[in-house]
């Protein structure tokens, strides 16, 4: 698996894909972007899974696939050690995941799997979470090594349905197409009683709490500061947890419709610590408005939110709709402060229906988007594309 997410981030897709392949027996490689090295490959063991971190000359967030060096380095490194894997699943297809990918799979005649786990060009993420000038500059390029290289592949993993119909329009067979949304972690993210974790992070026991986990993309949080500020009309003491680091136009945004004592920032969290903030919450919001970006993504928030036991009250978009009419996990609003304020003031007053909502995320969280569940059809996946590969 050839990656360019970082070590850290152990509930990444490709780290869980990882995890759980090794679990049922099989041997994976996982190929990430090095925390800090700039210079030399660096090899570890992480739950059986063999970690290789490729060096990288960039910083921060640039750190996500397009250094050369990172791609040469990897190159070199198949070049070294030409070990004899089945097959290769390539996350994303950046320039230092793609290249070095296609290199092994000709060199062996190997098949190669490629995953799109975000829409990112094209109206997608890059217009919202990248400056002005990088869509200026960047926009094509983008789009370019997000479509170019998906009917190479002998199959293709998605994370949305709205990315399988994408890639069909490209040209992909839609019998090479898997669709594997987010999946859960219910062994970690259990069920924990909102008292015990309130008194722990010294949060208040009868106040209601909202919860919004993030790590850094805090999207669409304008229009939940006024929903915010019309339930702090009924209930004062109200707070919103906020997880993750967000930018300074979060944080003014609260200081904007005067609700800095209802937002409580949590700032950076260990993966271990986040189920214990999250726990603190009554229910939880998912912002999801109707934009290219939503209807071709899977927020694996969902999956946490769902895992703890707690409704979620959302938009209709996407993927997201479909789980919710299936499944009553939660309420569906129009994209209307008013609106979804009235549905999170409805569950606060009406605790037995969140507790039944609650208990149905969790079966769901438990009994269908398991990892443990979902890795049983990427293996089904893999073995399909290994045998149409031998005939």
């Amino acid at each position: 698996m050839i990656s360019h997410q970082r070590k850290f981030r152990s509930n990444a897709r490709s780290h869980a894909m990882a995890k759980h392949l090794i679990n049922k027996g099989h041997k994976v490689t996982l190929f990430v972007t090095a925390n800090m090295s700039r210079l030399r490959i660096l090899q570890s063991n992480w739950e059986g899974v063999d970690i290789i971190e490729t060096p990288d000359l960039l910083w921060g967030k640039l750190r996500s696939g397009w250094d050369l060096w990172s791609l040469i380095s990897r190159m070199i490194y198949f070049y070294l050690h030409d070990k004899p894997y089945d097959l290769v699943h390539c996350f994303e297809t950046r320039p230092a995941t793609i290249y070095p990918a296609l290199f092994y799979c000709r060199r062996n005649q190997v098949p190669l799997i490629t995953d799109w786990n975000d829409w990112w060009g094209r109206g997608g993420l890059i217009d919202e979470l990248r400056p002005y000038f990088y869509r200026i500059f960047f926009g094509r390029l983008e789009t370019y090594y997000e479509e170019k290289f998906r009917t190479l592949g002998a199959g293709l993993t998605v994370i949305s349905t709205a990315l399988a119909r994408r890639a069909e329009d490209l040209g992909v067979p839609r019998e090479r197409i898997c669709y594997i949304p987010g999946g859960t972690f219910p062994d970690f993210f259990c069920v924990r009683s909102k008292e015990e974790c309130r008194r722990q992070v010294g949060l208040q026991l009868s106040a209601p709490i909202l919860g919004f986990s993030s790590l850094d993309s805090h999207l669409d949080l304008e229009m939940m500061m006024q929903v915010l500020s019309i339930v702090a009309k009924k209930y004062p003491e109200v707070k919103l947890i906020i997880t993750g680091k967000p930018g300074k136009s979060v944080r003014n945004l609260a200081k904007k419709y005067y609700l800095s004592n209802n937002v409580y920032f949590t700032g950076f969290l260990r993966f271990e610590e986040l189920s214990t903030y999250l726990s603190c919450a009554d229910l939880f919001i998912l912002p999801f408005p109707n934009k290219i970006y939503n209807v071709g993504r899977w927020p694996n928030k969902i999956g946490e939110y769902i895992s703890l036991g707690r409704p979620t009250i959302s938009n209709p978009v996407g993927d997201i709709k479909k789980l919710f009419e299936t499944y009553n996990i939660g309420l569906l609003a129009n994209w209307d402060p008013d609106d979804f304020a009235d549905k999170i003031i409805y569950l606060i007053e009406n605790p037995s229906i969140a507790n039944q909502l609650g208990e149905n995320a969790r079966q769901v969280a438990v009994h269908r988007y398991n990892w443990s569940i979902l890795i049983n059809r990427l293996e089904e996946f893999y073995y399909n594309i290994l045998e149409r590969d031998r005939r």
